[in-house]
């Protein structure tokens, strides 16, 4: 009897891994800009403005976001206040007073 080699195969899952950027937007140029995997969470933006974003920050200046529900914790507002900053939040659904979503347009195309 005649036997029949079974060859093996593995087999790879491919997937995209997610990779997002997150940065601010002063004098039409961006600044401290953090590479991450995976989506962004209060945890994470907290850690970023702690660690980047503060020390790119001068005093009387106005940090302006959107509404996403990770930029509206209380750590970070005191973070950003703790060096003379003002926290100021768009208009809900107002992409168009956002300077920094043009700056990523332009970076997706």
């Amino acid at each position: 009897m005649e036997q029949k080699r079974n060859s093996c195969k593995q087999q790879k899952e491919w997937y995209y891994e997610r990779i997002n950027i997150i940065a601010g937007y002063v004098n039409n140029k961006s600044i401290a800009p953090m590479i991450f995997n995976g989506a962004c969470n209060t945890r994470l933006f907290e850690a970023w403005v702690q660690q980047v974003l503060i020390n790119e920050l001068k005093p009387a200046q106005f940090v302006v976001m959107d509404n996403a529900a990770f930029h509206k914790s209380k750590k970070t507002k005191e973070l950003i206040e703790s060096v003379g900053c003002k926290v100021i939040f768009l208009p809900p659904y107002s992409p168009d007073l956002n300077p920094i979503e043009k700056f990523w347009a332009n970076m997706k195309l």
